[in-house]
């Protein structure tokens, strides 16, 4: 990155000169103060806080889930003997598995497949039962009871299913099976129902499987969610654990006392980041949360990489900013005393809107009262400099003029900052470049 000296002379004189500045040095300068940005992670405190908080949201979730649950067991009693037990089993491995929203992953696939096992060896028991019975003329005045005892039962499933969110977990699939209860409905009418049976268990093994799909997918979107939430709120205690962190020097060493305000040296970026952070969480933890299980498994999966990302960027630009608004201070002070060598004294300094983001501007005047010279010192990007002179001069003398920039120049150089040769500048400085008490009741340009 460059840094640019413009040299400016004013009222009898015209024109102006720009000098250049090494970029490899600082970028050199930059890359060492990019290395002191280090993300904090020591914050256990914050971390148990963030886990206790989670903690309770998700007992507050399962205590709701076991309300909803007794509501359906409630509704449920109902059944007859043939799926009572069934549904019994059914809803304490349900229970169960609410029990475990905080579990991994692989803990609660297990215990999906084995309600999902236990279920597909009922259905084939049964199955194979209805066709020995139906195979019987005795036995069907039983078939006949059993098939419209279930018939009941399918239709209390479904009544049960409707308090159920099933149309965010499974859109449609109740209305379809509540159509076929309506068809089946009519053919027992009009059919000797010991042969519709297996019709009617079929029908309502799918609306049982349909309540555990409904009631298991939102088990996992809980889990899911709770991951995501987790994994926002530690983001959200990492911004504010490095929020304020103890500024270091280009040498690696901490400065005793300094304190390093990463957004306002990042113009309020740290804080916009935490107000993302802190949106996406309320969206997360409310309870009519509209985002999908994947797409809260994504962000369970990024957020701690992208924050670290982004807060790396951040403290990273932090540190260079706070090292170059130093690097302003310290250059304005070495052409001071550079001009304080050639006969002029220090009247006032500025930084830019009372700003040590912005520019800083010394002015001196001559001892002999017929010259003024106003230093800015400018950001130029986040590490890099500019500097103008403007040169408010009664004596027009170029030599003289001149003399007094290479003086200037000459002791930038040997205190390390690298600067070039000036350039001409065909501007001359207006009273208002040079106006410090306007300067910093402005507001600071963003450059």
């Amino acid at each position: 990155m460059s840094c640019t000296v413009h040299i400016g002379k004013g009222l009898t004189v015209s024109g102006a000169k720009t000098v250049s500045v090494d970029p490899r040095a600082w970028r050199e300068a930059q890359q060492a103060a990019r290395q002191l940005a280090k993300v904090r992670r020591d914050m256990p405190r914050l971390l148990d806080s963030v886990q206790r908080q989670t903690r309770q949201d998700i007992d507050r979730a399962v205590a709701a889930v076991n309300r909803r649950q007794d509501q359906t067991e409630g509704r449920l009693q109902d059944l007859s003997e043939y799926t009572r037990d069934l549904e019994v089993r059914t809803s304490e491995q349900l229970r169960e598995q609410a029990g475990r929203l905080a579990a991994v992953q692989d803990r609660t696939e297990r215990l999906g497949d084995e309600i999902a096992r236990e279920r597909a060896q009922r259905r084939r028991q049964i199955a194979d039962l209805d066709a020995r019975v139906t195979d019987l003329a005795e036995g069907r005045d039983r078939a006949t009871a059993r098939a419209m005892a279930m018939f009941e039962d399918a239709r209390t499933m479904a009544a049960a299913i409707r308090e159920l969110p099933h149309e965010r977990f499974a859109p449609g699939r109740l209305e379809r099976l509540e159509q076929r209860l309506m068809q089946t409905a009519g053919t027992l009418g009009e059919q000797e129902p010991a042969f519709m049976l297996g019709l009617v268990q079929a029908l309502y093994f799918d609306l049982s499987d349909l309540r555990v799909e409904v009631e298991d997918a939102e088990l996992e979107w809980n889990r899911v969610r709770f991951a995501a939430l987790e994994a926002l709120r530690a983001a959200d205690a990492a911004v504010e654990s490095n929020a304020r962190i103890p500024m270091h020097g280009v040498d690696g060493a901490e400065l005793p006392g300094i304190v390093l305000d990463v957004d306002f040296w990042t113009d309020g970026d740290l804080i916009g980041f935490l107000d993302r952070l802190r949106e996406e969480a309320g969206v997360v933890v409310a309870e009519d949360c509209p985002l999908t299980a994947d797409e809260l498994r994504a962000i369970a999966e990024s957020t701690g990489s992208d924050c670290e990302r982004r807060l790396t960027e951040l403290l990273e630009r932090a540190h260079v900013r706070a090292l170059a608004s130093q690097a302003r201070a310290n250059t304005a002070e070495l052409a001071v005393a550079a001009f304080e060598q050639q006969g002029y004294e220090l009247e006032e300094e500025v930084w830019e809107g009372q700003d040590f983001r912005g520019a800083h501007y010394s002015k001196l005047v001559s001892l002999a009262g017929n010259s003024e010279i106003v230093v800015e010192v400018a950001p130029d990007g986040d590490g890099g400099m500019a500097i103008k002179l403007l040169s408010y001069d009664a004596d027009p003398a170029e030599d003289r003029r001149t003399r007094r920039t290479q003086t200037m120049l000459e002791m930038l150089r040997d205190s390390g900052v690298p600067v070039g040769a000036p350039q001409t500048r065909d501007t001359e400085p207006t009273p208002g470049e040079g106006d410090l008490k306007a300067i910093g009741e402005r507001l600071r340009r963003v450059r």
